[in-house]
């Protein structure tokens, strides 16, 4: 009897080691795969490796379109800090040429590392989109590197670790929402020492993550993570404690331009969350009537995720809502396009994104325990928000020509009642 409970014993041993072993590997060398296209070297000569390229190529294309259009505007908006003078938010503006019926705002870097990828999207829609095109009655705004110290620097946040997607806060709203279940978790999401990516903790993440999960649940720990929280400004996902300057910048400019119009649909673009390769169109469902009317009319034909999903997350003090509430009495039509890139709607590619957040905020705050873990979580980083494969960038543009194209002749053809 002893001896069969003894080798009962150790098969269950062996199972469960082959079970952490097992699972260990397969979290360890987790990636998605990129999509089967065919790479297009056209699409791929508008992506830059550099905040100037980014930045120059931006310019450029503009200077291209100055003799296509009446009044073509340009700008820039510096942004202060202490560690770079040169940082810019660089606009165009094309005012419609007749009546001032619709107003296309389309956004890139808001998210800093995301601007790469925001920006070969904007500098291809101007080359092979805008002039085809745009009616008399519509003008557009071009803002490229909203967040240009995350865009020269590879992070997702401002200089003051601010995510802007989380700062701008309807006026008179306090910086002192509360997020419970990051107050809960603050171990968990914000580790304060040397990055050593070989911890026995960063090596089973994800059991830690599943026992977390067990007791609370995914959908409970995404929104811990990704709301947004206001009280831990070394922390993920922070939201500030004032509004970011260029946010303060932006709302006159913006109001300007935004009142001159009957109607604006405004885009932003960003990468990392969803299907790898996969273009998601996402947008909370809207209270108002003719915004849901309009959402559903210029992207008719297209898959639009309206936030009601279980591995969806809600946020506060988003860039595009905020947008939307500057000028009342125009109909604000709001869209954010989310390019996948870690399969994040999975139970690995979930973890595997939040664990590659933490790495890189707690190096940015507490250093790295040596080079070579400076340089895997720097590379897992940009591989998250700005992927180095051909085919998902090819992936990425021809998406976005055809999906855009669709926009642009509803947007050309909608009518609100």
């Amino acid at each position: 009897m002893k001896k069969v409970l003894k080798i009962s014993l150790y098969t269950l041993f062996g199972i469960i080691v082959l079970v952490i072993g097992g699972s260990y590997v397969s979290y360890r060398n987790f990636w998605a795969e990129d999509p089967l296209v065919q790479v297009d070297s056209t699409y791929l000569s508008y992506y830059h490796e550099t905040y100037n390229e980014c930045r120059d190529a931006f310019v450029r294309s503009v200077e291209n379109i100055e003799t296509d259009f009446d009044s073509v505007k340009t700008g820039k908006m510096y942004v202060p800090g202490s560690a770079d003078d040169d940082l810019t938010i660089d606009w165009c503006y094309i005012p419609a040429k007749g009546d001032k019926e619709k107003l296309l705002i389309l956004n890139s870097g808001l998210h800093g590392i995301e601007g790469y990828t925001g920006s070969a999207i904007q500098s291809m829609f101007i080359d092979k989109i805008l002039k085809q095109q745009l009616p008399d009655n519509m003008g557009v705004l071009f803002l490229h590197g909203l967040n240009p110290y995350g865009f020269k620097y590879h992070r997702k946040v401002t200089e003051n670790n601010v995510d802007l997607n989380r700062n701008c806060l309807a006026e008179g709203e306090p910086f002192d929402i509360k997020n419970e279940g990051y107050a809960e978790m603050t171990d968990f999401l914000m580790p304060s020492e040397p990055v050593n990516y070989n911890s026995l903790h960063n090596r089973f993440f994800h059991l830690v993550s599943i026992y977390m999960i067990l007791q609370k649940s995914m959908p409970v720990l995404r929104q811990a993570a990704l709301q947004g929280q206001y009280d831990y400004n070394k922390g993920i996902y922070y939201g500030g404690k004032d509004y970011e300057p260029q946010v303060k910048s932006l709302k006159p400019f913006l109001t300007q331009k935004i009142q001159k119009y009957k109607m604006v649909l405004n885009v932003d673009l960003h990468t990392g969350y969803g299907e790898r390769g996969k273009m998601h169109l996402f947008i909370d469902k809207p209270d108002d009537e003719a915004v849901e009317k309009g959402i559903e009319t210029i992207f008719k034909g297209s898959e639009i995720d309206w936030g009601s999903s279980d591995d969806f997350y809600t946020i506060n003090g988003e860039y595009i809502t905020w947008v939307n509430k500057l000028v009342p009495d125009v109909l604000c039509i709001p869209m954010c396009f989310e390019y996948g890139t870690l399969n994040s709607q999975e139970t690995f590619g979930s973890l595997k994104s939040i664990q590659i957040m933490i790495l890189e905020n707690e190096g940015a705050h507490y250093g790295y325990k040596d080079k070579k873990n400076e340089t895997a979580v720097k590379h897992l980083f940009d591989e998250m928000y700005f992927p180095s494969s051909p085919a998902w960038r090819s992936k990425v543009m021809s998406d976005s020509y055809t999906n855009m194209g669709m926009m642009m002749e509803n947007f050309k053809n909608f009518e609100e009642d």
